[in-house]
């Protein structure tokens, strides 16, 4: 028998690799910020830094990442990690990605819809009298607490609004007479995208 105490479990990094459109300031102020203030109050890790994938144009963000330094690996820190992002909406398609070769770890509960505004063809006089503001605004009224917008991205030909909630179809449901009634919306392509 050894009289040696066991050595406490080391810290590790891991990374939330979040199915979300988000550029930095999104991923700082929905996932990031809050995040680091649930670990630090919990005592199991804290946020050290975060990135942004891009795909090509009209998608531009596809998705994006937050670094995670939490206090051992054990099957309960990290479920107490995805707890909290899915608390703070993490989209469906997200993984908890960990050091080495271990098999990332699936979570998130949102879904997202992408809306996809025409730029290039559109009447001339469509986009001098509309504002794209004015569209966000009647688009977020429209989903009152069904979805809402956590970002964005302008493309070549198209800007892309992206909307997470609890369901798409909701959602998708909630916004269809804007769609209808909207010059801006004309020619829109509406996809899922978590």
């Amino acid at each position: 028998m050894s009289d040696t105490p066991h050595a406490a479990p080391a810290p590790i990094v891991v990374v939330a690799h979040l199915n979300a459109r988000l550029q930095p300031v999104q991923r700082g102020h929905f996932f990031e910020d809050p995040l680091d203030a649930i670990l630090k109050k919990m005592g199991i890790g804290a946020v050290t830094g975060g990135g942004t994938a891009l795909a090509p144009d009209p998608v531009g963000v596809s998705a994006c990442d937050v670094e995670i330094a939490v206090k051992d690996g054990s099957e309960t820190v990290l479920k107490q990690v995805m707890q909290a992002l899915d608390q703070l909406g993490a989209p469906k398609g997200s993984e908890l990605r960990l050091p080495g070769s271990a098999a990332p770890i699936a979570f998130g509960v949102m879904e997202g819809m992408a809306i996809f505004l025409n730029g290039t063809d559109l009447p001339a006089e469509t986009y001098a009298r509309s504002d794209i503001n004015k569209t966000i605004e009647a688009l977020a009224a429209a989903l009152d607490q069904t979805g809402e917008l956590r970002g964005y991205w302008e493309g070549n030909s198209e800007t892309a609004l992206y909307f997470y909630g609890s369901r798409f179809a909701a959602m998708r449901a909630a916004i269809a007479d804007h769609i209808q009634s909207d010059p801006l919306c004309a020619r829109c392509r509406i996809e899922q995208i978590a």
